[in-house]
């Protein structure tokens, strides 16, 4: 199979400014919520959030941070600080932060595997957001032309790509895989044959540049994962789950404003960019941001509410640990994730439930 050529495609004083820009949703108060719901999500106090990457245009972070900036946490009696993260898998699991992003579901299993207190809330994306790039004039026609050549990684090999090229042939052992930084300009440059990328990033950032780059999805060769998964600490979460449902209630009516108006995702990368504390490319991140929700769109199953998630969905990848001996046993997958907390926020009908009861 040969892929086809990547394209580009064409109740605060804050409250109340934004209301008058016309940028505020239908907000609730803490009056809108029963008393006893409002006490229980104050119970714990401060609750921390970890971002997956930083404050950026990502599915998980920019809703999050849209939520605490209409003051929709503080609406629901949440006292939500956000922090961008690093070790989020641990310090959650000790309870040094309550609830933050992972990349899917295989993070949480690995992690839960290696002890961590951890449960998936909620998935976004039911395909993988990961794929391999290489130059459309590169020669690389299939799978079986990247033996020999080099290509770059982020952070470790995902196990996505190993299973594309063994199941169709290509021992993962004949490539020359190095790990790399960022900058997708390593691939035009020639530094690498191939480049592992983000399917809502570096394929658009090339293209902006006028660099033409196909694209090697796992999805394609049948190679099944998750992106973008929240997790919570399992024992803070089972404490306290009236915060953990207004949570996902308040990032995921943020995510329905931003989706209302394009003005209105400009102010979200705006705080986004005020936060950054590196260079905050705008426009970059907001074709990251929409190419990330066409994904998560295409791939959500039919009657699905927005980032609900399965232990269908989260199987394939559970296989996959298994196979490449990335866990020490199989992961119990209904330990490892809960659809009770965000099914709690969606009627019959599939609607967000708002505010809350």
């Amino acid at each position: 199979m040969k892929p086809a050529l990547f394209s580009l495609p064409q109740t605060s004083v804050l409250a109340i400014t934004l209301a008058g820009a016309g940028l505020l949703p239908l907000a609730a108060t803490a009056q809108d919520i029963s008393p006893d719901r409002c006490a229980a999500n104050q119970a714990p106090g401060e609750v921390i959030f970890l971002t997956s990457f930083g404050y950026a245009a990502s599915h998980g972070i920019l809703d999050v941070l849209a939520a605490q900036k209409l003051g929709l946490f503080e609406a629901l009696c949440i006292d939500l600080t956000m922090q961008p993260g690093g070790a989020n898998i641990q310090l959650i699991s000790a309870n040094t932060a309550q609830l933050g992003g992972v990349g899917g579901a295989s993070d949480t299993m690995l992690g839960i595997d290696n002890g961590a207190d951890i449960i998936g809330i909620a998935t976004y994306g039911n395909v993988g957001a990961i794929e391999l790039l290489t130059m459309a004039d590169s020669g690389i026609e299939s799978l079986a032309d990247f033996a020999g050549k080099t290509v770059g990684y982020k952070g470790a090999i995902p196990p996505q790509f190993s299973a594309m090229f063994q199941d169709n042939g290509v021992n993962p052992e004949d490539i020359n895989w190095v790990s790399v930084g960022y900058d997708p300009i390593i691939l035009p440059n020639g530094q690498v044959q191939g480049l592992a990328a983000y399917k809502s990033n570096e394929p658009y950032d090339l293209a902006r540049q006028g660099f033409a780059v196909t694209e090697w999805n796992p999805d394609a060769f049948g190679i099944h994962s998750t992106f973008n998964t929240q997790i919570a600490n399992a024992t803070f979460a089972a404490a306290n789950p009236t915060v953990i449902e207004d949570f996902l209630r308040a990032s995921f009516k943020a995510y329905e404003w931003m989706r209302e108006d394009p003005a209105h995702l400009d102010q979200a990368l705006a705080w986004a960019a005020e936060l950054s504390t590196a260079g905050y490319d705008i426009d970059m991140s907001r074709i990251r941001f929409n190419a990330e929700a066409a994904i998560i769109a295409e791939s959500q199953p039919d009657g699905w509410g927005f980032g609900q998630q399965s232990v269908a969905q989260w199987q394939p990848e559970a296989d996959m640990l298994q196979r490449f001996g990335i866990v020490r046993a199989a992961p119990d997958i209904s330990r490892a994730m809960t659809t009770a907390y965000i099914d709690a926020i969606y009627d019959d009908a599939g609607a967000l439930i708002w505010p809350a009861p």
